[in-house]
């Protein structure tokens, strides 16, 4: 009777179709962020193991610099854009007909559109209308003004130093931290490197820093840098630690510096071994000189030096559909960059071949880096 049994179900499996194979993309990669300029655990560890200052691990990633002193500047970041931004520690208001408005610090002010250019400010917790202005409107109080919901940055309820800008935008309200450069770094320092960082690397991310915001200062728009990563990390008063602080104050007024110009001081968290060129980090452009690969040693210390990732043949084929032909069959590094990092990639689809970017796989697949490696395993 079992060998009965045993006949029949081997019977019934061999009348049933073949299973299809799993198979996974299994992708090797190095690093974090875009390669170009300063590793920050790169820096760190130049300052650690080395005792490197931070003049010399500004030269080291950023060829042919220096540091020289430039000019006090105030800078204008957007924190905000929402149909009723909410202020509080506020006590004055002046808009751009220059009126002014006396506000108590204690209260929760909301600001909504009004007519074609104008904000009505009222009483959140009453709902009264303290006034009408015509924006832009400034916002000035104590020591910091709070701004009610959550930022851009992804702080919620952050508080400023200086002043908040309150544009119309359409039907919403653009709100823009106005804030001396130095206070500016106080809340940048520490929210793009750990406080508890060796000192001097902590003072070259000042100072990369405060030259990265100065090229990006446009005086025609309406603010100068986003609060996150389109720029670099802003959270106010939430982000200040003494260490920081200590980094900005030491090297005030210092910036990177290639002849005469303020460098663009493009950093990033790990390199994997070895910085990008400018050209390679971006995907092209002309060479720009002070932004040359570098060996990056000390990088190995990041726990993302080097990382792997594993997605099904489904998971591949759902995060590139944008560019796929067809079903998805394989993915191959087709050319790479004088670094190693993948320059264009293959995408085979059942309908054809679409070569991508590695930047652009790099997002699709939302990998670390664009140095990386894949193989197509089968089971």
């Amino acid at each position: 009777m079992r060998r009965i049994l045993t006949l029949a179900l081997f019977t019934v499996a061999a009348a049933l179709p073949a299973a299809t194979a799993r198979a996974d993309y299994v992708i090797e990669g190095r690093g974090f962020g875009h390669g170009v300029g300063m590793s920050q655990y790169g820096a760190y560890g130049y300052a650690l193991n080395e005792g490197r200052d931070f003049r010399w691990i500004l030269g080291h990633y950023y060829t042919g610099t220096d540091v020289g002193r430039v000019a006090s500047a105030r800078m204008r970041v957007k924190l905000r854009r929402t149909r009723a931004p909410k202020l509080c520690g506020t006590s004055s208001l002046r808009d751009a007909a220059g009126r002014r408005v006396r506000l108590r610090e204690s209260r929760v002010y909301r600001l909504t559109a009004w007519r074609a250019g104008g904000l009505r400010v009222s009483d959140a917790a009453s709902g009264r209308t303290r006034a009408r202005l015509q924006a832009p409107v400034r916002a000035t109080g104590g020591s910091a003004l709070c701004l009610r919901g959550t930022a851009e940055n992804g702080l919620r309820d952050g508080s400023y130093r200086g002043a908040l800008r309150l544009h119309r935008d359409g039907s919403a309200v653009l709100a823009v931290n106005e804030v001396g450069l130095e206070q500016y770094l106080y809340g940048v320092v520490a929210a793009e490197m750990p406080a508890s960082w060796a000192a001097e690397a902590l003072k070259a991310q000042a100072v990369v820093a405060r030259s990265y915001a100065l090229r990006s200062r446009r005086p025609g728009e309406r603010f100068d840098v986003y609060a996150d990563t389109r720029s670099q990390v802003y959270r106010g008063l939430a982000a200040e630690a003494p260490t920081a602080v200590a980094a900005v104050r030491a090297t005030r007024a210092l910036a990177v510096r290639y002849g005469v110009e303020i460098a663009q001081t493009f950093f990033h968290s790990t390199s994997g071994g070895r910085t990008a060129a400018n050209e390679e980090g971006f995907g092209g452009g002309l060479p720009v000189p002070y932004l040359r690969s570098v060996e990056d040693p000390h990088d190995d210390i990041s726990p993302v030096h080097t990382w792997s990732v594993t997605l099904t043949d489904g998971e591949a084929e759902r995060m590139l559909r944008e560019v796929r032909l067809g079903g998805l069959e394989d993915v191959v590094v087709s050319g790479r960059t004088p670094t190693g990092r993948a320059a264009t990639v293959d995408v085979v689809g059942g309908n054809g071949t679409a070569p991508v970017s590695g930047a652009e796989i790099r997002r699709l697949l939302e990998l670390r880096s664009s140095w990386f490696s894949i193989r197509h395993e089968r089971d």
